[in-house]
């Protein structure tokens, strides 16, 4: 995918993606394996509720032995365009695309109280640069968590490729999680 725009690259991982079947369960296992660990940053885990075509992992969510969970919000474009953070128990509500999310009022987790963001993307190179679906909220919101040493997860299904184009402002994931492991990357993107 090197020489490729991003638009291009997003159309072959659509693409590419429709053949893969998601272990879910796997994902969860190495997760959970990684977060008991003594690498795992402490604090918050943020998750995600899933897309079509995305890993579910609402199954570890559950899992109140590993950590305080939270998930993201998406916010509508009248509020601006930064994700927020809100603990998993909060009330939630149906994004026009269809998956669950906190609702706008609920109690808000401050960025200096995260360890670990599970991120989505549709490919991850496996030096750690993410390929989204184009809206830099991930990237807004990963940027705002740089200077608390954060924690990075890219869960992608396994569609994980050499190379990926990266801008300026897209940030790096520390660390890449497959149906077998979690692993920590080579930043230098």
């Amino acid at each position: 995918m090197t020489n490729r725009t991003k638009a291009q690259c997003r159309d072959q991982a659509r693409s590419d993606r429709l053949a893969l079947v998601f272990d879910n369960d796997r994902h969860i296992d190495a997760i959970s394996e990684f977060l008991l660990s003594p690498q795992r940053v402490p604090g918050w885990v943020v998750g995600y509720s899933p897309m079509g075509g995305e890993v579910d992992l609402r199954g570890l969510y559950k899992r109140q032995d590993l950590a305080p969970f939270a998930l993201t919000r998406t916010p509508d474009r009248s509020r601006g365009l930064d994700l927020t953070v809100h603990p998993f128990e909060s009330p939630s509500e149906t994004h026009p695309y269809g998956y669950q999310q906190p609702v706008a009022d609920a109690p808000v987790v401050a960025d200096n109280e995260i360890g670990v963001v599970l991120v989505p993307g549709l490919a991850f190179s496996r030096a750690g640069v993410r390929l989204g679906h184009g809206m830099g909220y991930y990237d807004r919101f990963l940027a705002r968590l740089l200077p608390y040493g954060t924690q990075f997860i890219g869960v992608t299904g396994g569609y994980i490729v050499d190379d990926l184009p990266a801008d300026e402002h897209d940030i790096g994931m520390s660390h890449l999680v497959d149906a077998q492991r979690v692993w920590a990357v080579d930043q230098a993107v």
